[in-house]
């Protein structure tokens, strides 16, 4: 029977066509293999598993989170809630909002094979290297992290100090904790968020932190 289905799909594809399908199924084969090794599965079974900071496209977070949930993958979007919107002189309630624009935190076995899984999601920019490494943030730091975001820590409407533009600043808590930071731009005095620029692990990089997470240096 799997001879006649054989000789029915050769009639009717070219040789080149069934390569083109057999490097199709190859390369399926291996994006398996390395989101095995980033799953939540693997991940249990290694020593040297922790969360790592994965940059996603800006608004693309929730959606490769759910990807990779999916795929057996654990992926954590740490959400907070955002200002208030206008619409035709009335206030509309506040809506939820990532943290961090752009990122995702995934707990993983950070070896090569898993920064592969990892990358292979839609939506997935890079992950923030060290060393040539995986940045790794420890589990009570995420924790931490979470449990400031749920009480309210990082709400956008919660009051912060006043900061200049060009002013150094540290971070307080999360992921980036005692990093030091240069103030770029503001949403609001007083309020919501500043865009931060700082060099980071060897690259350049702006990330958005509430205000209410810094201090003056």
């Amino acid at each position: 029977m799997m001879q006649h289905k054989f000789d029915d799909i050769s009639k009717h594809v070219s040789l080149k066509g069934m390569l083109k399908l057999d490097r199709i199924a190859e390369e399926a084969a291996k994006v398996a293999r390395w989101r095995e090794s980033a799953s939540l599965t693997t991940a249990e079974c290694s020593s040297d598993s922790a969360w790592v900071i994965v940059q996603v496209a800006y608004g693309r977070e929730l959606a490769v989170e759910s990807a990779m949930m999916a795929a057996g993958v654990c992926a954590c979007v740490v959400m907070r809630k955002g200002p208030e919107r206008k619409r035709r002189y009335r206030i509309l309630p506040a809506i939820s909002m990532p943290v961090f624009n752009g990122l995702v935190f995934v707990y993983c076995s950070p070896s090569p094979e898993a920064v592969e899984g990892i990358r292979s999601f839609d939506g997935v920019k890079n992950i923030l290297m060290s060393g040539g490494r995986p940045f790794r943030v420890d589990a009570e730091t995420i924790c931490d992290f979470k449990q400031k975001a749920d009480n309210g820590h990082y709400d956008w409407k919660r009051i912060a100090p006043v900061f200049a533009k060009g002013q150094k600043v540290r971070v307080l808590s999360g992921p980036f904790s005692g990093f030091v930071m240069e103030i770029a731009a503001f949403a609001e005095a007083g309020e919501g968020d500043a865009v931060v620029t700082t060099e980071l692990f060897g690259k350049p990089m702006a990330i958005n932190i509430s205000l209410a997470d810094l201090e003056k240096v």
